[in-house]
């Protein structure tokens, strides 16, 4: 059987940024999402992932949604192996987490213990320091509330926020966010150049795949790993991204590795 999850791209990125204080110098986020446990993607597979993730030992996970297909059935078997991750993981849900079950997806992660932020921030403590997490919830369904959010926001320190649909990235971005991580679009998961970007602009679609400077913020659009509706991918890898930051008067993300991890498909 055709399989979305082979062979996965490891992209290390640097980010440079004032609000990025020097307690914050050695501050690693790894990002996960659009996992769509299910046709394709088990959880044996998503367990390599998990474990290849607790052996770089990020500071932060950022889940960004869509962690099943259509079925409520694997719901428990993702959450619980994401439950595995090691560092402190935050997480948001996407449309197809809303479309298959709201609520067996948020007692799935209570269960794991994985804080879902639901339109709303946190303090992160890193060292001597703090940062502030924000999670937007879903913009498909509906459910995404940026002015909730960032209520009573006001912090002059970096901000993180979790967002499944890039497209409400600007308005977080206004609010004062500084890197924002996104998924959704899996890079449309065909990247033919010169093509894809028509195609997503025939759909109305501003933001698909990879960074974008939006003001003082970044915004960074993950392929993704898996796939709810067909599994072709051309020369649009699975993803996992990890982002490194950095002091700097300037701002700048800068793409500083990239390398290949192999999913095994058989014991």
């Amino acid at each position: 059987m055709i399989n979305p999850l082979k062979e996965v791209e490891v992209n290390r990125f640097v980010l440079r940024h004032p609000r990025v204080t020097e307690a914050l110098a050695d501050m690693c986020i790894a990002q996960i999402t659009d996992i769509h446990l299910g046709r394709w993607v088990k959880p044996r597979h998503l367990l390599q992932i998990v474990e290849f993730v607790n052996e770089h030992e990020p500071h932060l996970v950022a889940l960004t949604g869509d962690y099943v297909g259509y079925n409520t059935d694997d719901i428990a078997p993702c959450i619980q192996t994401l439950g595995e991750l090691e560092p402190p993981t935050y997480a948001v849900l996407g449309n197809h987490d809303h479309w298959a079950s709201t609520e067996q997806t948020q007692n799935e992660f209570e269960r794991a213990e994985i804080p879902l932020l639901t339109n709303e921030r946190v303090r992160f403590a890193h060292g001597d320091t703090e940062i502030t997490v924000v999670g937007v919830d879903d913009h498909v369904t509906r459910h995404a509330d940026v002015e909730a959010a960032f209520d009573g926001h006001e912090d002059e320190g970096f901000c993180l926020t979790l967002n499944h649909v890039p497209a409400v990235a600007p308005a977080c971005a206004e609010k004062g966010s500084h890197l924002i991580l996104s998924g959704h679009t899996h890079g449309f998961q065909f990247n033919v150049p010169g093509v894809t970007h028509k195609i997503a602009e025939s759909f109305g679609t501003e933001y698909y795949a990879g960074p974008y400077r939006l003001g003082e913020s970044y915004l960074y659009i993950s392929r993704g790993l898996g796939s709810a509706s067909w599994p072709w991918r051309i020369r649009a890898k699975p993803e996992i991204t990890f982002f490194d930051l950095r002091p700097s008067k300037e701002i700048h993300l800068e793409l500083v590795e990239s390398e290949t991890m192999s999913v095994k498909h058989r014991p």
